[in-house]
């Protein structure tokens, strides 16, 4: 059974973490595990619009048919990452449900971050980011552990977890997928996420 001791860091709007999560130092046994995704799950970017301001191209959300920009467009990822790199630390446009949904998940299952956004900022700058912004987590890491949920946008990030139930998170980029395996459960919303998790870890 996993262990966390919660970790000390700094808020960027001046709170402390015991404001933010005053169980900070206590040694916790979870038996329930969830990981979550951050862009295309719990926040959204009106890539449209990045990449019309960065590029100078017009492109539908409809024509985003891959979760690797830099095949849609034909370009370097390396431009990728500086356009991203741009945005990452601005505000969050939150997905609705998300927040409350993870709200009521703390402190009740063990809520890890995987996302992409570390390259950008690095571990201490997303934990700093996620503070600030009070999206509740317990840990940061790179998909290595073992999940009851696993809740992303990428098919091949869900397929490449140890994770009991993935649940694909529906965007234009993720359509196409074939789901060969039949191991992706689709879904629309954090109503139908809820929905599923509770039928799994609460039963």
């Amino acid at each position: 059974m996993p262990v966390e001791v919660l970790p000390e860091t700094a808020s960027p709007k001046g709170w402390t973490w015991e404001e933010i999560h005053p169980l900070k130092g206590w040694v916790i046994e979870w038996s329930k595990r969830i990981c979550v995704d951050l862009d295309g799950v719990v926040c959204e970017y009106d890539f449209p619009k990045i990449v019309k301001n960065f590029f100078g191209v017009d492109l539908s959300a409809k024509a985003i048919f891959a979760y690797d920009l830099a095949d849609v467009l034909g370009v370097s990822p390396i431009l990728i990452n500086i356009m991203f790199k741009e945005q990452v630390y601005g505000k969050p446009n939150f997905i609705d449900g998300a927040i409350e949904t993870l709200n009521k998940w703390e402190g009740k299952y063990e809520l890890i971050i995987y996302s992409n956004r570390v390259k950008y900022m690095g571990h201490k700058g997303l934990e700093s980011w996620l503070v600030g912004w009070q999206i509740p987590f317990n840990k940061i890491d790179g998909g290595r552990g073992s999940y009851d949920v696993h809740i992303d946008d990428s098919p091949g990030k869900l397929m490449a977890t140890d994770s009991k139930l993935k649940l694909l998170f529906n965007q234009p980029w993720n359509e196409r997928c074939l789901n060969i395996t039949g191991k992706l459960t689709r879904v629309q919303s954090w109503k139908e996420i809820r929905e599923h998790v509770h039928t799994l870890l609460d039963n």
